[in-house]
């Protein structure tokens, strides 16, 4: 795969330099150009199962099933004539993965890794195989949110608005831990299904980046430390979207990720981004306290003031696979005033935890931490 000399979402959309997009994507540089090098990253690392072929027809499926047709045609266009075999029981359990991950992430389970384990991955490919589907999930969001501002969409009519997902109902993880089977903003673990890495099998600068960002006693990124330079370039990305300055109010943006994760049904995530809007936001506890607690089957944007139900209906459409957000919902944003860089902070936010969301349900799942009874 070679390194391309352009920026793609700003080719694939024609994002012109002098737009107040162009210089909002300027001062996001951190997201903006991290998630470039993370493309490329993804697509060139190597692999014994996923070749460059196999990569670009795996983007191209992913794309179609999230609803991002610019992003679909340019990696068929990457493709070309080619025609990759998927009919080995590798690629099929791979294939099955992909399909189930994009579209019902909540579906996926134990059982997905070890049919993988089973055709021969290894965890460095394992992780390769759920970075590159859940990137490109996030990269969809991210054009067909940023075309929107643009005004360029092929939904012209509101759907039905988007309700809470399905979410874990299972008493005890796999490894037997207590399951939570509820949305909470208490603090919970997570179990990995593969075997992370040994921070002792760390080189040198995989540790020292870790230890910047407090990863090295996490489960979680260790286990993405099998492939430890896009594991770094997503933290840089996650960096970029939540910890700047200026636009949109960092509980919006920890409001709105918690608000992709009643999507999914990631109840791990939603613990962690609730419990920071509440913390960001201790006024608006309470509208933190009514989204986590959203029923199965009930509309997520309803009962907040209009900027949240504003906020919380787009990120909610923009969530959802295929994607179902609207122009219209752009503009009642920008009607409550929000910004073109708080717009890109709410899009670049939503289309992250497309990303997270999909990466900690189908790797792991989460457990209840013993309570301190003292």
């Amino acid at each position: 795969m070679p390194i391309l000399n352009y920026d793609l979402i700003d080719a694939l959309i024609n994002i012109t330099p002098e737009s107040t997009l162009a210089d909002a994507r300027k001062e996001r540089s951190n997201a903006t150009e991290n998630t470039q090098a993370a493309f490329e990253a993804i697509f060139s690392a190597p692999s014994t199962q996923l070749t460059g072929e196999i990569k670009f027809l795996f983007a191209r499926i992913i794309a179609e099933q999230t609803g991002s047709y610019v992003l679909a045609d340019f990696y068929n266009q990457l493709l070309g004539q080619r025609s990759p075999n998927l009919n080995t029981p590798a690629l099929q359990a791979a294939e099955h993965y992909l399909r189930i991950l994009v579209s019902q992430p909540k579906q996926t389970h134990y059982s997905l890794i070890h049919a993988l384990i089973e055709q021969g991955w290894h965890e460095a490919d394992i992780i390769l195989l759920a970075q590159l589907i859940t990137f490109v999930t996030y990269q969809a969001r991210l054009i067909e949110g940023l075309r929107l501002l643009q005004g360029n969409s092929t939904i012209t009519k509101s759907a039905e608005p988007v309700t809470a997902g399905q979410w874990n109902s299972n008493s005890h993880t796999h490894q037997g831990q207590p399951a939570p089977t509820a949305f909470t903003q208490d603090q919970l673990g997570w179990e990995s299904w593969l075997q992370a890495r040994d921070p002792q099998t760390l080189e040198a600068d995989e540790a020292q980046v870790m230890k910047k960002f407090g990863q090295l006693n996490s489960e979680y990124f260790l286990l993405l430390a099998h492939q430890s330079h896009i594991l770094t370039l997503r933290t840089l990305i996650d960096r970029g979207v939540f910890y700047t300055l200026g636009g949109l109010p960092r509980w919006e943006r920890e409001f709105a990720a918690a608000a992709v994760s009643k999507v999914n049904g990631c109840i791990y995530c939603a613990s962690v981004h609730a419990r920071k809007a509440s913390q960001y936001a201790k006024e608006r506890k309470a509208d933190v306290e009514k989204l986590i607690a959203t029923p199965v089957g009930a509309i997520l944007a309803e009962g907040f003031d209009d900027r949240l139900t504003a906020i919380t209906d787009f990120t909610t459409a923009l969530s959802t696979t295929p994607i179902r957000a609207t122009h219209q919902q752009v503009e009642t944003l920008r009607q409550l005033g929000l910004s073109e860089l708080e717009l890109l902070d709410l899009i670049q936010s939503t289309a992250f935890f497309s990303w997270a969301n999909r990466l900690m349900l189908s790797l792991g799942e989460p457990f209840e931490l013993k309570q301190d009874k003292e």
